[in-house]
């Protein structure tokens, strides 16, 4: 039986309706005008089937031929797909299959982000080297410092002390050669403190104003050695990125800009920032127990800044965008630690 097929020369978009037959080997296409081609079967080449899509015959002259799939094809090209072509096929016409497979992404997908995306960050961050952690450091600083920064107003007698009881409480660990407490003025952040990649640890003239005392501060200090122990920051940044990509490849947008890409991403980055937070908190908790210090001045130090902080970023909707934990989980986590019952030293 004749099949009807649209020829095309390969040169041009010109279409010729033609009637396609198999002839003692052969095939045979017949035009309207009259005129007709024959080539051997083994000189054509057909594409592997795809779905309901035409069938594509690649003709030796570099034309081609579409036709709709039957079951001559299938008699004249008995080998027409390849076997991993041919079980695409079989699963594409197939519901239950395709759902199947969406399922498997869906489940491999969340077992990267949830374990294969932190294992590859941290395994990353180990390995950065020390250059690409100053230079990303002094971007930070760089960008601070034309928005916040101004030179500490804090006596100098007092500064030297928090930063000689900091050494003292952090020599001995991991990478703490890097470490360095730098005070600044920063009206504009607040009561605050971070720890970038090389080491550097900010901490403003606001947040010592905030303290009850030294030991409070020194709890927040020990916090933020964890983040550099850890390595927190490069971990993050990481993770950050990869989960843009992860999101664009799902959603169809690399680009990340569009609000389907950037929401669920900033939602999981989230995730992942707190689970950086209560590391560094267990971090804390034990480094000051090991120095006979006694966590409750981190808990004492949550309570004032927590109530510097609208009650609705601790609770509902809103808390869960927030990078953090929620203030009474970190207080409860401190003071339990503090009376003896936590769970156990933190590894460095």
């Amino acid at each position: 039986m004749a099949l009807t097929a649209h020829c095309y020369d390969g040169q041009s978009s010109r279409m010729r309706a033609a009637q396609l037959d198999c002839v003692d080997g052969c095939l045979q296409l017949a035009f309207e005008d009259g005129q007709r081609q024959r080539w051997p079967l083994e000189a054509v080449r057909i594409r592997p089937r795809l779905g309901n899509t035409p069938r594509v015959l690649q003709l030796p002259d570099g034309g081609y031929l579409e036709l709709t799939h039957s079951a001559e094809l299938e008699a004249w090209f008995p080998d027409g797909s390849g076997r991993i072509e041919g079980w695409a096929d079989w699963l594409e016409r197939r519901r239950g299959a395709i759902l199947g497979s969406a399922l498997l992404v869906l489940a491999a997908t969340v077992l990267f982000l949830r374990h294969g995306m932190p294992w590859l960050a941290r395994e990353a961050a180990e390995r950065m080297p020390a250059v690409v952690e100053r230079h990303v450091s002094e971007q930070v600083v760089a960008l601070l410092d034309r928005l916040h920064f101004n030179p500490s107003t804090v006596p100098a007698a007092r500064r030297a002390a928090l930063q000689q009881r900091f050494r003292a409480l952090v020599r001995g660990e991991p990478r703490s050669a890097q470490m360095r407490v730098v005070l600044v003025d920063a009206e504009g952040l607040g009561a605050n403190a971070f720890a970038l990649p090389d080491g550097r640890i900010f901490v403003t003239d606001q947040l010592l104003e905030l303290a009850g005392s030294d030991e409070e501060v020194l709890a927040v200090l020990a916090h933020e050695a964890g983040h550099h122990v850890h390595r927190h920051g490069m971990r993050g940044a990481l993770e950050q990125s990869s989960l843009f990509v992860v999101a664009g490849l799902l959603f169809g947008d690399a680009s990340g800009s569009s609000l389907a890409v950037s929401i669920p991403a900033t939602l999981l980055g989230s995730g992942f920032s707190r689970g950086h937070e209560r590391e560094a908190d267990a971090y804390a908790f034990d480094l000051l127990r090991r120095h006979g210090q006694s966590p409750k001045a981190f808990a004492t130090m949550m309570r004032r800044l927590s109530a510097l902080v609208p009650e609705a970023l601790e609770k509902g909707p809103m808390g869960y965008l927030s990078t953090h934990p929620p203030s009474p989980e970190r207080i409860a986590a401190a003071e339990k630690a503090a009376t003896g019952a936590g769970a156990g030293a933190a590894s460095p």
